[in-house]
């Protein structure tokens, strides 16, 4: 199994303008469904989003973009519009907010929608019901083309506000698709949306990861005859090539934290070992030094960084079967982490750590497994009779994305750690290898 992760300047980040206005082993057990902590939501009512003439589409789809992504961040009970139908929106001056308290919302969003020269501004105010006071005001501008990542924007520092971490809302995901006979890159938002094609090869390109800055995506590709891992620079669309030629098999590349390591594995002296190559971002390549990690005679592979980057998880079959294994950073320390399962593949460290998300061979099925390094449970998330590959995290730790044959051929999915929410984001070709950016 493959483990996975030009770009195109992203156009919100050019041309969004914000403003503020106003883990002795043991064998883990592998259990039933992630029952997680239950989580206080807050009634937060969304107003119609008013705007210039011309714009009533737009606004429409600018409030959908707002529900959508503080619903799917766990945090809010978005109120039926029905109950606040005829009300006013609060008036920043001298905001009102009994009637808001009277129907349950805890908070109250209003957002405002403008026309101005090459494209649009968007102004959003959260209001507190409690204390009748404007809590938050932002004002953002943008062209039309990028007017969702303007809403997203906005979800963005709602989620911030409550929680005092941003949102993932402007994150984007990264996956291999079928084109023809090739198999190239595209990238997309992160609820599916703005699916944009990034290699035009016509070979084979595999496994993109993004660097931690999201600024970075190192993928395998064929482009030269043989598997060599590349990394594109978002910000001036050049590609560079690291020195990793040699050998059948060079995969599943993986960043540090501090973005200037790069893990992924390599058949170059002759067996799949895991290699680090460090110095990535050295612009002549002088300060670049790979390092070897592993040396066994069986097979080590899919390198995943812990959230601190002290160490690393990777696949090995030297106990007889592919299990999950972890290392110091310096390839010290070997110990095994799964113990149940024939085989057990693709780790994914969690960016706030304590877990790592697997697949696992259920019945003859891949599923979708989490492990929690303190209790050394594992637990399946998503199974059944398809299976589940490549599972990577959003950046809050909450949710996860992977690709799945659940409906017949393979697409890109994600779902929370809990297993609930599953949602499907791709459609047509046959898609591959997903990695969420940070």
């Amino acid at each position: 199994m493959n483990r996975s992760r030009t770009l195109i300047a992203v156009l919100a980040a050019a041309s969004l303008a914000p403003m503020v206005l106003l883990r002795a082993q043991e064998p883990n057990d592998i259990t039933g469904r992630v029952i997680g902590k239950a989580i206080q939501r807050t009634p937060l009512a969304i107003t119609r989003v008013a705007a210039a003439a011309g714009l009533d589409d737009v606004a429409a789809e600018m409030r959908q973009v707002l529900v959508d992504d503080l619903t799917y961040s766990g945090y809010f009970d978005i109120v039926d519009p029905s109950r606040f139908a005829g009300f006013t929106p609060p008036d920043p001056g001298a905001p009102d907010l009994a009637p808001w308290r009277q129907i349950g919302a805890d908070s109250v969003l209003t957002a405002k929608l403008l026309s101005q020269a090459g494209g649009l501004a968007l102004e959003g105010r959260l209001f507190d019901a409690a204390s009748s006071e404007m809590v938050l005001g932002k004002r953002y501008a943008g062209e039309r083309s990028v007017a969702r990542r303007l809403g997203h924007r906005l979800a963005n520092e709602v989620i911030a506000h409550f929680t005092g971490s941003p949102g993932i809302a402007l994150s984007r995901i990264a996956f291999v698709s079928k084109h023809g006979d090739a198999k190239e890159l595209y990238v997309m938002d992160y609820d599916g949306n703005a699916v944009q094609r990034i290699t035009s090869s016509g070979t084979i390109n595999l496994s993109p990861a993004w660097s931690p800055d999201g600024t970075h995506l190192a993928y395998l590709s064929y482009r030269r005859k043989f598997p060599s891992i590349f990394v594109w620079n978002l910000d001036d669309g050049s590609i560079m090539s690291l020195p990793t030629a040699g050998g059948d098999l060079n995969s599943a590349p993986d960043w540090s934290p501090d973005g200037n390591r790069i893990a992924y594995a390599s058949s170059r002296d002759g067996n799949c070992e895991i290699y680090v190559m460090e110095g990535v971002h050295s612009l002549d390549g002088s300060a670049r030094r790979e390092r070897r990690l592993t040396a066994d005679r069986a097979i080590d592979s899919s390198p995943s960084w812990s959230n601190t980057g002290r160490e690393i998880a990777f696949t090995s079959d030297r106990s007889g079967t592919p299990q999950l294994y972890i290392m110091d950073a310096d390839g010290g320390n070997v110990r095994r982490l799964t113990f149940d399962g024939h085989r057990n593949d693709s780790a994914a460290w969690s960016p706030v750590g304590g877990k790592i998300a697997y697949v696992s061979r259920l019945e003859g099925r891949f599923a979708l497994m989490l492990l929690d390094l303190a209790t050394q449970q594992s637990t399946a998330i998503v199974s059944g009779n398809f299976n589940c590959e490549d599972p990577r995290w959003s950046a809050d730790g909450r949710h996860l994305t992977f690709a799945s044959d659940r409906d017949g051929g393979y697409q890109i999915f994600t779902v929370d750690v809990d297993g609930q929410n599953l949602r499907r984001l791709t459609r047509g070709p046959a898609s591959f290898t997903p990695d969420w950016s940070r």
